[in-house]
């Protein structure tokens, strides 16, 4: 089965149980539950809850959790199937701390083991028989070819599944923190005049980038209007971890891989933009609030034959 079948088949079986989910969309922006600010899409959400609920895995490796808010997604799915663990990996102990508050409320602790630290220090218990990878943190090519070459080129399932998230297909065109142009702003093409060091420590601390990361960034690239109704605008994909997934992606079968951006209108009956409204961020090229849907799934096998293909790995 395609990978995008495999999420419709999913999301045609257990799709009527997102409903219940909706406290999670709702207080995504609510720091008391969620001390830092989850963007993980509402149909992206329904779609990973109906696929840990299809499949039913027994052990999900996620890095970095932040506050827990796309980790309840897949943890309240294993606690309906009344099995599964996450393995979950996060630097941020306060971060951490809040997930745990959450895991707690909604009593979902018996599904998941939450590390905190390093994850390219603390070692992980049998590394390679997760069924689904789940990558979610400081967006580097330096730190994805890391989880990529240390747990999922290990992976021993052959029926293991990969995430990416923050990553946009190059054909997309949205708009961020009302731009492109993003003159002054962390995404300012020519950061070296605009940006001001204030707001570069700002940014840095949000996502979590040490200091030998800080410039491990991909080009910009913005595209101007197509019409006198549209605004400039850009493929979403601006760190090199992206670039990475894109070129990963193009050695894929059609059938291996998929950006959920492209499959939006395959799920009506989820109603993909419900919470557009809610999201200040981000916008289409009207300018109108949109979530972006920014995740990409693959195989894992697929993912290995590619990865060594683009690495030359024997």
């Amino acid at each position: 089965m395609g990978i995008s079948d495999l999420f419709k088949k999913a999301a045609d079986v257990y799709g009527h149980e997102t409903a219940e989910l909706a406290f999670l969309p709702e207080n995504r922006y609510n720091k008391k539950m969620f001390l830092t600010q989850g963007q993980y899409d509402w149909l992206s959400g329904q779609l990973l809850y109906c696929l840990v609920r299809y499949l039913k895995p027994k052990r999900i490796l996620e890095i970095s959790p932040a506050s827990g808010y796309s980790t309840m997604f897949m943890a309240l799915a294993l606690k309906k199937n009344q099995n599964g663990l996450i393995f979950g990996y996060e630097l941020d102990p306060k971060a951490a701390k809040s997930a745990a508050a959450v895991f707690n409320t909604y009593q979902v602790n018996d599904f998941v083991k939450l590390h905190v630290g390093n994850a390219q220090i603390t070692s992980l218990s049998a590394p390679n028989d997760f069924n689904l990878y789940f990558l979610d943190s400081v967006h580097t090519n330096t730190f994805a070819r890391w989880f990529i070459e240390t747990h999922v080129l290990k992976a021993s399932k052959n029926d293991a599944l990969f995430h990416m998230h923050d990553i946009m297909p190059r054909h997309a065109r949205v708009r961020c923190y009302n731009g492109p142009p993003f003159e002054g702003t962390h995404l300012d093409p020519n950061p070296k005049i605009s940006r001001s060091k204030r707001l570069k420590k700002a940014i840095k601390k949000k996502l979590h980038i040490e200091k030998q990361m800080e410039n491990d960034r991909a080009p910009l690239c913005i595209y101007p209007p197509a019409s006198e109704e549209e605004l400039p605008t850009c493929d979403g994909s601006w760190t090199t971890e992206a670039a990475m997934g894109n070129d990963l992606a193009l050695l894929m079968k059609p059938e291996d891989s998929f950006f959920l951006y492209d499959t939006i209108n395959n799920y009506p009956n989820l109603q993909p933009g419900k919470y557009d409204h809610l999201d200040s961020i981000r916008a289409n090229c009207e300018n109108l609030p949109m979530e972006w849907n920014n995740s990409w799934w693959c195989k894992v096998n697929a993912l290995k034959e590619a990865y060594k293909f683009l690495y030359n790995d024997d």
